[in-house]
């Protein structure tokens, strides 16, 4: 029987929850988090799923078994590193899965690296981009045509400093490269308060550069929430896809006079995707999502970036942007 634990009962984590409980593999299922609250919502999510599994909602680390199977963590990155170390240090851990943005200083990163290794714990971090089905069949179609792609982003007030990380990597994927360059000097020059308290928001524009010329510009505007819409080009065809409320992808192509071809795809959500990762890492041992060492080589140059852009606008003296 597998032995699965879930830190952090927040919003996100009840919807890894519920998609664990969707396995059919039978399992025991700890959820571990300091606040009672956030374990009520935790059950009560659960409860929405039907299903056979046990699960212990608890606050204790005693009370978990000294061997996991299967770890998600999703808390706030700024005790991310702290509960990773205390994890490790405890627990033998078959498989690790971490909520980005992973740490919210360059220290951390380098910290919990040696510790991964050290433990040999393989471990992966969620841009579950990389798994739609959409993205993967327009990926396959760039592996074909070769050469650098011009990827774009653009959408109102949709979370910038949290999320950007999401597109990063997406651009990684599609691209088939790592970041060269990364500059936040197009963004507004103003921080505003993030939905989740502690934490801050840009808006304005990002821009960069793949090992490969690839290159991404990544806009939130600072007005009403809107949906994302996001282009991918190259020398012969384009890619519109448009999130949200339509969810459809606009494709342009030479080789039928540029024509449009529009189809739509279904967003899947957290408690979906969470079977979906479960399952591959049982059975394959292996998931879609990048690894650890990977999402780092976005993740640290858009958390130096980060900082010295919030130290820039604030003028405060910080080894951490407040952003998760």
């Amino acid at each position: 029987m597998k032995k699965n634990l879930i830190i952090g009962a927040g919003q996100l984590g009840s919807r890894h929850l519920q998609g664990l409980l969707k396995l059919t593999q039978k399992q025991v299922v700890y959820v571990l988090d300091p606040s009672s609250g956030s374990l009520e919502v935790a059950e009560k999510r659960a409860n929405e799923i039907g299903h056979s599994h046990s699960v212990n909602y608890i606050s204790d680390w005693n009370k978990l078994p000294k061997e996991l199977d299967l770890v998600i963590v999703a808390t706030g990155a700024n005790v991310r590193e702290k509960v990773i170390t205390q994890l490790l240090l405890g627990h033998k851990v078959n498989k690790l899965v971490l909520e980005k943005i992973l740490f919210q200083d360059i220290e951390s990163y380098h910290k919990i690296g040696l510790l991964l290794q050290k433990t040999n714990t393989p471990t992966w971090v969620n841009h579950p981009r990389r798994m739609l089905s959409h993205y993967q069949q327009v990926k396959k179609e760039l592996v074909k045509a070769k050469g650098k792609i011009v990827f774009q982003v653009v959408g109102g007030n949709w979370g910038l400093a949290c999320n950007s990380l999401h597109f990063i990597d997406l651009c990684s994927f599609l691209s088939g490269e790592v970041v060269e360059e990364l500059d936040l000097d197009w963004l507004d020059n103003s921080i505003h308060k993030s939905k989740r308290e502690g934490n801050i928001e840009f808006t304005g524009s990002i821009k960069g550069k793949m090992k490969d010329n690839s290159s991404f510009i990544i806009t939130s505007f600072d007005k009403e929430v809107s949906d994302i819409s996001i282009s991918v080009s190259t020398s012969s065809q384009r890619w519109v896809i448009q999130e949200g409320s339509a969810q459809k992808i606009i494709h342009f192509s030479k080789y039928n006079g540029f024509q449009e071809v529009i189809t739509s795809f279904t967003t899947e959500f957290q408690s979906t995707l969470t079977t979906k990762i479960a399952n591959d890492l049982f059975e394959f041992g292996n998931s879609s999502l990048p690894t650890y060492e990977e999402a780092c080589l976005s993740h640290i140059p858009f958390i130096k970036a980060s900082i010295k852009k919030y130290i820039e606008i604030t003028g405060i003296e910080t080894n951490t942007c407040p952003i998760t």
